[in-house]
């Protein structure tokens, strides 16, 4: 697991400064502390941070080919490698090392920039091909190692975060102001676009191709079904067994210490058992977060972990520690997200490192498996919205401006509209009465439309399947990648620990994708092929608890001794630019007295207020 930097001229004849490639890839050495190397030949110039997991005594990039005309700088892992080494092998490649860098290298030579296809892991690598004069960049199936991008008419920058970008000093920080809607609709900002203006994101599944001065776009990878497939619960049950129990193994490669996140959840505690099932390397590390007075899973932790009699470790995370931490969160992350978990991931991913360097996670089940509880209320939403006639829908807006709980006005946005207009995501906080309600007249008047296009693109792409495909596949596509695995990947390399995520691997997603929708949510209840595999190696308890997710305990926080700070932090933001100020200010004290959790505004605001300071964009 690494952090890559490459920085390309298109005038051939402009020299690249070597200080300006050390200095970029240095913002980085969080995520490479084990080697570092630099590569500038004229107008081209590569960075790689190196956080040694396989093949620890070699492995050093940016790495070359044999004569030196195609270099790769490369982050992340190939679980296929040796596989595909050996096919190499067998055509006459040869081999210096018996890392997986390598076989993109030769798999290049081999089969161009089909090689990617072949490739299973996580993974995003930049890879110049001196003959063609081609820079071949690319970001893994389904996003789990990140990759930013600016291009100009001048000049090709990417890296594995926007500091290095930034560092280069081709771009400087500003706000992208046509995507704060978006943040404050979901938490997080959709891809391609970031934060920053002009600074972009490679689409999961994307690669780009870079020659000379013409840039193009590629989808390589997409799991959109053509059919659902006609197999009963059980044959279904024993392929997707199958593929998890494989994906498991694949990802518990490594030549350091390996451990889990556990939650005490189902997604979680499914990893640990199928790793105490297919592992025979000794005992197996767990690592879980806990809060004193507040709800807490680590009981339930305990549980799985005195089962399994792991190496259990545990974190409590108290209130000032949650605040304290915001600057890291914020530093760490860049783009700022409302996701108070990636906090207490930081704590727990430090805690761990003392232990292992490579850990596994439950990330990805309910996205692939239907885990979320918004999915089958969305359903119900669905049988409501077809029997309410349209001439009551100016009732309901007026119903729903008149009502005092911001959750209940949500819901009678809803009602109005049918599921691609609707549904923006698990995390989708704003609806358009909301936002009324919350912005200034001038910002709401003239806000982008980029959220609305964001979401509509992808329901374009799977407007033949049924509705729980539909939430699945935007989930997958939005919410998941830019929130859920840019906190999974920031916090936890942010003390170079490398995050593995079995539910994840592209061939499980893809199996998913095609089986009926009643394989996964059925009598009211999510993830159900999950839970019947799991009840052969996990309590019952366990496997049909209800769902919690990685909760922190804001909304006490929130209301407790944190709030007069909450409250000064908060005015740091420009809210008349954006914001209604009166009714920000209702909405903490609503959220002090305990008559509504407003948690995750206060959450937004903190975020972006810090974000602004950070960059000096106040």
């Amino acid at each position: 697991m690494c952090g890559i930097f490459c920085i390309s001229y298109f005038d051939a004849s402009r020299q690249i400064d070597a200080e300006i490639v050390r200095s970029a890839t240095d913002c980085m050495t969080h995520r490479g502390p084990d080697d570092s190397g630099y590569y500038v030949a004229g107008n081209m110039g590569f960075g790689h941070r190196r956080l040694s997991i396989i093949d620890l005594s070699s492995g050093h990039q940016p790495m070359t080919n044999e004569d030196g005309q195609v270099i790769t700088v490369y982050n992340g892992e190939i679980y296929n490698y040796q596989e595909i080494r050996q096919e190499l092998i067998a055509k006459g490649h040869i081999f210096r090392t018996n890392c997986d860098t390598e076989v993109i290298i030769h798999g290049y030579e081999e089969w161009g920039v089909d090689c990617i296809q072949r490739f299973n892991g996580m993974f995003a690598f930049a890879l110049w091909d001196n003959r063609k004069k081609r820079l071949w960049v690319v970001r893994d199936r389904l996003g789990v190692k990140p990759l930013y991008y600016y291009c100009d008419h001048e000049v090709f920058v990417c890296a594995s975060e926007v500091k290095p970008i930034l560092k280069a000093g081709v771009v400087k920080p500003s706000l992208n102001e046509d995507v704060l809607d978006a943040y404050f609709s979901v938490g997080y900002v959709p891809g391609p676009q970031t934060i920053f203006n002009n600074i972009i994101k490679v689409l999961p599944g994307h690669y780009l191709l870079v020659q000379g001065a013409k840039f193009s776009d590629h989808e390589y990878w997409d799991f959109v079904p053509d059919s659902v497939r006609s197999i009963t619960f059980k044959q279904a049950k024993e392929e997707v067994e199958e593929l998890l129990v494989d994906s498991v193994r694949k990802r518990l490669m490594s030549d350091v210490p390996l451990g889990v996140f556990l939650s005490g959840g189902l997604d979680s505690s499914a990893v640990v058992g199928l790793m105490n099932k297919i592992s025979h390397k000794g005992q197996i590390k767990t690592f879980t977060i806990g809060y004193h007075n507040a709800y807490s899973e680590e009981d339930y932790a305990q549980r799985v972990a005195d089962q399994f009699k792991t190496e259990h470790h545990v974190f409590h995370l108290e209130a000032e520690d949650f605040l304290s931490s915001l600057k890291t969160l914020v530093h760490f992350v860049e783009e700022p997200i409302v996701e108070p978990a990636a906090i207490a991931l930081y704590h727990i991913s430090r805690l761990a490192r003392e232990n292992a360097t490579v850990l596994l996670s439950g990330e990805g089940s309910d996205e692939v498996f239907g885990g979320y509880f918004l999915y089958r209320f969305m359903q119900h939403v669905d049988i409501l919205h077809a029997v309410i006639p349209r001439c009551l829908y100016p009732l309901l807006q007026t119903l729903g401006a008149r009502l005092n709980q911001d959750k209940y006005r949500k819901y009678t946005d809803w009602l109005q509209l049918p599921l691609e207009k609707r549904y923006q995501g698990t995390s989708s906080y704003l609806t358009s009465t909301l936002k009324a309600k919350y912005y200034n007249n001038n910002f709401f008047a003239h806000k982008s439309t980029y959220l609305e296009d964001s979401f509509s693109d992808y329901f374009n792409k799977v407007k033949d399947c049924d509705p729980l495909m539909q939430m699945l596949y935007v989930d997958t596509k939005t919410w998941l990648v830019d929130d859920l695995l840019i906190k999974a990947d920031k916090m936890t390399m942010a003390t170079s620990v490398e995050l593995r995520v079995p539910f994840l691997d592209y061939r499980l997603v893809e199996a998913s994708a095609k089986l009926s929708s009643g394989f996964k949510i059925h009598n009211g209840q999510g993830k159900r092929i999950l839970k019947k595999i799991a009840e052969s190696i996990l309590p019952n308890d366990i496997v049909h608890r209800k769902k919690k997710g990685f909760p922190v305990p804001t909304d006490n926080w929130f209301r407790g001794g944190l709030m007069p700070e909450l409250q000064m932090m908060v005015k740091g933001l420009k809210d008349n630019r954006w914001f209604n100020a009166h009714a920000l200010e209702t909405s903490m004290l609503r959220h002090r007295s305990g008559n509504e959790d407003n948690s995750k505004i206060i959450m937004m605001l903190l975020v972006l207020a810090e974000w602004q300071k950070q960059y000096n964009l106040q």
